[in-house]
Order: C-alpha cells, then structure tokens, then sequence
C-alpha cells in the first residue's frame, strides 16, 4: 500500500490530494503518528489475504504480513503481502500450466469492496490520533 502525496502509481490508491494535504497540514502530525493512523489500513489489507489465500499448508497465508519501507511526517509506503516463492502463481496462474488454479487473494485485499473497508480504517485511526493530539 502506498499512500504519499501527488501519488499517481499503477495499483495504488488514488486520493484527492489536495484534501489530503490540508488533512496533514493542519494536523501536523509525526511520523510515528502517521504510522498509528496507516496501520489499521494495513491490517485490514493482511487480514483480508490471509482470509482469502489458498491453504494447502498454510505457509503462504503465515508469510503475509506489512513491512514498512518508508514513513516521515508527509508518507508511509507499506509493502504488504505474501513472502512465499510460489505465491505469485497462486495469484496469476502458470503460462506453463493452463489447468492451473488462478486463485487471486492480494489484488481483492486492496480494491473492490474492500477498499471502502481499508480507507474506513485509516479514517478512524486518523481521527483517533487528532483527538488525542489536540482535544
């Protein structure tokens, strides 16, 4: 997941920056607060993989988890995901194999109906942590 400022990446989230910038402006918040408010997000990104992984022998669906490139006052890039060699074909399939199950878990953890859960998750977080900062 990557949230930053004038962000325009293929598969990221896109978000009306200027709100966004008038958001972190204002709240002035830090880095370790950016990090509580995008954690939620991530949370329900990992969540929704494990749920929907393939379990054969469960390695793939314990290999899922957040791991945090990147966070400053402006910008958290969070990579979450499988870290199995094998999870890509569970996710795209093999060319090699046309009979092989596609069984997609981490495009649908970040798009369709779960998106509007992801950004409900940041929301109250980002909430939180300016009640708690400023009353």
């Amino acid at each position: 997941m990557c949230v930053e400022k004038g962000s325009d990446m293929s598969g990221s989230m896109r978000v009306d920056v200027a709100q966004v910038n008038v958001f972190l402006k204002n709240a002035n918040l830090t880095a370790n607060e950016m990090l509580t408010v995008e954690k939620p997000g991530a949370l329900t990104v990992v969540n929704t993989q494990r749920t929907l992984v393939p379990k054969d022998t469960h390695a793939t669906e314990l290999s899922i988890s957040p791991h945090i490139q990147e966070s400053s006052e402006a910008r958290v890039v969070d990579l979450i995901g499988p870290e199995t060699d094998y999870s890509t074909y569970i996710e795209f399939g093999v060319i090699s194999k046309p009979n092989y199950p596609i069984q997609p878990f981490v495009r649908p953890s970040a798009f369709g109906a779960n998106k509007a859960k992801i950004f409900k998750a940041i929301e109250a977080a980002f909430a939180a942590v300016v009640r708690k900062k400023y009353g």
